[in-house]
């Protein structure tokens, strides 16, 4: 038996030695349950540098599920390639890992400022966005495979295809991804108030004040095209931001300083509307923040059925009053959505008569 067990043990050492060897760690962000179909949005600023990937996707966690074949891959993605400064990558990935890849040009250098990145799945099509404005649709017999749920996650890493993503320089390290706040919104087809052809519902939003065990995960795995090994100090909640970071395999976590100078570099304050009081009796202030002041051009208000109830024209100060009294409505729950040039945001508030 000694033989035998020296073997295993050999083996199980060249498996941790081969493990650790990988030069590089990142991050992976991903949610613990699976969803089927609906909009998934997400402002972030993609990570800088030729050879480095960072992005937003869904994909059917199969080998969760004790599958192997790659015949169930689905996977819905933005990637963003670091030898692309000036666009962003859209991918819908079908069974045996079949490619349908889009590189979608876009107006600005994705690394140096947050925009909003989106994409509609239903059962017939996909379609990406970018800022509100789509970039792809498809409607392909390939779309109707994706019928499966998926995970949402968000990843940077570093991947061994030179072709691809560019050669890769690693004094560059380390590298981030910045990720402000991310949306879920049902597809609601008929019943909606958001989206295309209004067919979602907005189910929940995370604005990344901390890590929420309720909802995600962070991993601790990799694979062979990837040079980093994903570990979860490299997944950092801070100051109301998810930051994912690529670092060398000595080191791991944050090191861009205190956040609050690092933010000197976002194009973007966060935005934050404040609701007062909520729940309400009759009227309530919706408080705009300072980088949306003179810039809402509207607030419209719906029930828990997706229809229209008020609506505010003409906001031009921080602070807009509602008033709810003399509209009639029944005690409950109501969505509301601020419409600011091509941006959306959405928010809930409790009506007690």
């Amino acid at each position: 038996m000694r033989p035998l067990n020296f073997f295993i043990i050999f083996i199980l050492f060249c498996s941790n030695f081969s493990f650790s060897q990988k030069p590089y760690r990142g991050a992976e962000y991903r949610t613990i349950n699976e969803f089927l179909y609906g909009r998934f949005e997400i402002r972030m600023k993609t990570a800088i540098g030729s050879g480095v990937v960072s992005s937003f996707f869904t994909i059917d966690d199969y080998w969760a599920d004790g599958l192997s074949s790659t015949v169930n891959w689905r996977e819905i993605d933005f990637e963003a390639l670091g030898n692309h400064n000036n666009a962003i990558q859209t991918n819908i990935i079908t069974a045996y890992e079949t490619h349908h890849e889009e590189l979608n040009q876009l107006s600005f250098d994705l690394s140096q400022s947050f925009h909003t990145y989106a994409f509609e799945w239903t059962p017939n099509s996909i379609r990406f966005f970018v800022d509100g404005q789509m970039v792809r649709e498809n409607f392909n017999n390939y779309v109707t495979t994706h019928n499966t749920g998926q995970k949402i996650m968000m990843n940077i890493w570093q991947p061994i295809w030179e072709n691809w993503v560019g050669e890769f320089d690693e004094s560059i390290l380390p590298v981030y991804a910045y990720y402000d706040w991310i949306k879920y919104y049902a597809f609601t087809p008929g019943s909606g108030f958001a989206g295309s052809h209004n067919n979602f519902t907005f189910q929940w939003s995370d604005e990344f004040d901390y890590f929420n065990s309720q909802i995600w995960q962070k991993a601790t795995h990799t694979w062979s095209a990837n040079n980093a090994q994903f570990v979860q100090q490299n997944a950092v909640v801070q100051d109301g931001f998810l930051i994912l970071c690529l670092t060398d395999n000595l080191s791991y976590g944050y090191s861009g300083g205190e956040l609050s100078v690092a933010e000197n570099f976002f194009s973007e304050e966060k935005t934050t509307f404040k609701i007062s009081p909520n729940p309400f009796n009759s009227s309530f202030i919706i408080t705009i923040p300072k980088n949306l002041e003179n810039k809402v051009s509207e607030i419209v208000f719906y029930d828990i059925k997706g229809n229209e109830v008020i609506r505010n024209k003409g906001i031009s100060s921080g602070k807009t009053n509602v008033n709810f009294s003399k509209a009639n409505l029944s005690t409950g729950l109501y969505f509301f959505r601020i419409i600011s040039g091509h941006d959306e945001y959405y928010s809930k508030i409790t009506y007690l008569r």
